[in-house]
């Protein structure tokens, strides 16, 4: 990169009304007497392309300052520097207005505009463009008036730190001291979590947890135990319910057998007379009658069949439906019922906690909840009375223990009787007040705390509700299920008993035809032969028989059902099912503490596992700050490594430069050593002994040595640029070292140098320039504008 200015136009800048520059490769030389504006032109300078210049930034003038006062105020000044980087024209514009600041900024390239009128993005886009800042440009190109010792009046200790931040070295300590802080903040966070840890007893949390485990167990084994009760009751009612179920039905077989033996006893007697009649009717038949009869009874017998077979149909008809009925029976007591009661039961439960919720607040929830955020903004709107009373009463206190005797409300004069009256019983309603806003606030503070239990009551409730809201449904369908069990009971036993009476029928036909087909076949017998009259009497004997047979059935029921009351069973049926009710409910209950058990020991499982991450997090955060101090170490030797590259660089620089500055022979060479934390610039004699510059040698010595020291800081630190800026340098130089340095500017420079700006007042050191001369005369005592001339 190579850079150079090649324009700079002020106006109104200072003393400068309108002045315009244009300087090229080489050194350029500003002369004049002091006072006749030099130093302002390299201030425009600065200005131009950063928006300060040092005095500005030290606050030694104001920006309003710069702006010509004489010999005609302006109210604006106006600068624009002209500058070319690798090939390319820039210029810069900044114009200041007075009371406002910089009011307009700009920046071109080959005459196109880059930005306006942002002044902060214009010197960004000037820093981008010669990649130098403020402060480089400043400390190290920039040597301002007398100032060419800038580095050496830094005080002691303080040179490394100023480099530093040339170098940006600084950076690397502020990252270095933020990880460091860091690091300790992760230390103080680590023993915040160390202290956490020890607040807790691991080993409490542990007993705790064992301890709610063997709760949890004991709870288990009496709900197990509580169960077999359960199980054991409710085989008691199946049981019971089965012995009645059974009883109810030895009855109804006992009935059958009772009609069972009516109907053989009948038979006996039908058969009997039989006999009789046999034996009677056998006499005198023709054979003609008896076939005449034999029609009759073939007929009488199909008609009987027919009757038989409806009856078969309607019976196994009616055995379907009773199967049928069973069936939806069983469905609505184990499944639809036993479910519907659940629910019922659960809703009714609600209900209850509902009404003992209401029993608690009272009915008119909401009513109450007006009523108590009316009374509290009643209480509020008091307190605010009282609060202003009193704000009045301290008032009027204050105003009466004033040494005016006048009353503040009439302004009558008051005696200091009168006063001290007043005061006290202003006082006296003053405490009166002040209790009662005491009171109030209490009050307010009571009815804040009964409305959010109220409020929450009234959430609690209006859920519940929600819960509840179809309870008439359920119980509505409960007792439609109920009913519907009912009507098929009731049509089970209807049919059962229809089916019982289809069956006798059943049994009389049978019955019927088997006493006409006996007729038929005593008939037949009779024509055959009369000897089955015997038969009969068999048949008789055997009904005898039969129907004893049936009566000790009928004594083996009895025995049966003897000692059974039915009634007293049923009794026994309801108690055990509310005993099974019991147990169901205590059963729900164990449910609930175990679970509530469950939760506190998985709150501390909880615990005990967030314990386990805390001391994870302890050994992650001691691993960030082991390696946050190896980071540390890191940034340490960085700055130490760069601090070095610089030292030597720089000490390159002044060596090459050394022997063209200095005319003489008894220093030989010049360093900037870096020792005890700081930077010290010393000069070697010919005895091969370093010395160190501030203190131990001369004016003229110590001058030439900045010098040598702030051209090698502007090659070391803005190499790409290649400017140097001198504002009367040759102070306590004697003539042969000014003789020196005028030829060193105007041959030997040009070597590290690209472009130099010499301010000076000596006339001799007009045989540097090598590039443009520009005479600045102004005539102080009169207040004239600086008139620049340009010297060929």
């Amino acid at each position: 990169m190579w850079g150079m200015i090649t324009k700079v136009e002020l106006k109104n800048w200072r003393s400068h009304l309108e002045s315009k520059f244009e300087f090229s490769p080489g050194t350029n030389i500003l002369l004049g007497k002091i006072g006749s504006g030099k130093s302002s032109v390299l201030d425009a300078i600065c200005f131009a392309f950063f928006g300060t210049f040092p005095n500005l930034q030290t606050k030694k003038i104001k920006l309003d300052d710069v702006i010509m006062r004489k010999p005609v105020e302006k109210n604006k000044a106006e600068v624009e520097v002209h500058f070319q980087v690798n090939g390319k024209n820039y210029s810069v514009k900044r114009i200041i207005e007075k009371g406002k600041g910089t009011s307009y900024s700009e920046i071109r390239e080959d005459g196109k505009l880059l930005e306006a009128p942002n002044t902060q993005r214009v010197t960004e886009i000037v820093e981008e463009i010669l990649k130098v800042d403020y402060e480089l440009f400043s400390k190290a190109i920039y040597s301002e008036q007398n100032a060419l010792d800038y580095f050496l009046t830094i005080p002691k200790g303080q040179r490394m730190k100023k480099i530093d931040e040339l170098l940006a070295i600084d950076k690397f300590e502020k990252a270095r001291a933020s990880s460091v802080s860091l690091a300790n903040k992760i230390e103080d966070r680590m023993h915040g979590i160390e202290d956490a840890i020890r607040q807790i007893d691991e080993e409490d949390l542990k007993k705790n947890i064992s301890e709610l485990e063997d709760s949890i167990q004991k709870l288990a084994l009496e709900k197990e135990i509580l169960k077999k009760d359960f199980e054991k009751v409710y085989e008691e009612r199946r049981s019971l319910e089965k012995e009645l179920q059974d009883l109810k039905k030895i009855e109804e077989n006992l009935e059958v057998l009772k009609m069972e033996k009516r109907g053989e006893e009948s038979a006996l007697e039908e058969i009997t007379k039989a006999i009789r009649s046999i034996e009677e009717t056998t006499k005198g038949f023709s054979k003609e009658s008896l076939q005449v009869s034999l029609k009759e009874l073939e007929s009488a017998i199909e008609r009987l069949e027919e009757e038989l077979k409806q009856k078969k149909d309607s019976y196994e008809k009616l055995f379907s439906e009773i199967s049928q009925a069973n069936s939806k029976i069983n469905f609505l007591k184990e499944e639809k019922i036993s479910k519907l009661k659940q629910s019922l039961n659960e809703k009714i439960s609600i209900k209850r906690e509902i009404e003992n919720l209401l029993s608690i607040t009272g009915e008119n929830i909401d009513q109450q909840i007006e009523k108590k955020k009316e009374e509290i903004e009643k209480a509020s709107s008091e307190i605010s009375s009282i609060n202003t009373t009193i704000k009045d009463l301290n008032s009027f206190i204050q105003h009466l223990s004033s040494p005016e005797n006048k009353c503040p409300i009439c302004e009558s004069v008051l005696t200091p009787e009168r006063k001290n009256l007043l005061i006290k019983q202003k006082q006296d309603q003053l405490k009166k007040l002040e209790d009662r806003l005491g009171d109030l606030i209490m009050s307010r503070q009571n009815l804040t705390e009964i409305l959010n239990k109220l409020e929450d009551s009234a959430k609690k409730i209006s859920e519940m509700y929600l819960q509840i809201r179809d309870l008439q449904e359920v119980q509505k369908e409960l007792e439609n299920s109920e009913k519907i069990l009912a009507e098929l009971n009731s049509f089970v036993l209807q049919a059962e008993k229809n089916f019982a009476i289809i069956k006798s029928d059943l049994e009389r036909l049978e019955k019927q035809i088997k006493e006409e087909e006996n007729k038929k076949r005593k008939y037949e017998i009779l024509l055959i032969q009369l000897e089955d009259l015997e038969e009969k009497k068999k048949r008789s004997e055997e009904l005898k028989l039969r129907i004893e047979e049936i009566k000790k059935k009928i004594d083996e029921e009895e025995l049966k059902l003897k000692g059974k009351d039915l009634a007293k069973m049923e009794e026994i049926l309801k108690q055990i099912i509310s005993k099974e009710s019991e147990i169901k409910t205590k059963l729900q209950s164990y449910d609930s503490f175990i679970q509530e058990k469950e939760l506190r020991k998985r709150e501390n499982e909880e615990k005990l596992k967030n314990l386990e991450k805390q001391k994870k997090e302890i050994k992650r955060l001691e691993g960030l700050v082991r390696d946050l101090k190896i980071f540390n170490s890191a940034l340490e030797e960085t700055q130490l490594e760069l601090r070095s590259y610089f030292v030597e660089v720089v000490n390159n620089a002044m060596n090459k430069l050394w022997n063209t500055l200095y005319p003489y022979q008894d220093f030989v060479s010049i360093k900037l050593n870096a020792e005890e934390g700081d930077y010290i610039l010393q000069l070697q004699g010919r005895d091969g002994i370093w010395i160190n510059v501030e203190g131990n040698v001369s004016g003229g010595e110590r001058s030439i040595a900045c010098l040598a020291l702030r051209i090698a800081l502007a090659l070391a630190l803005a190499p790409q640029l290649r400017i140097l800026v001198l504002d009367e340098p040759t102070a306590n130089l004697d003539a042969k070292a000014i003789s020196e340095l005028t030829i060193t500017l105007r041959e030997r420079i040009s070597e590290f140098i690209d472009q130099t700006f010499l301010i000076t007042h000596q006339p001799e050191l007009e045989d540097a320039a090598t590039g443009s001369i520009y005479m600045l005369e102004r005539e102080k005592e009169k207040d004239e504008p600086t008139k620049v001339v340009k010297v060929d």
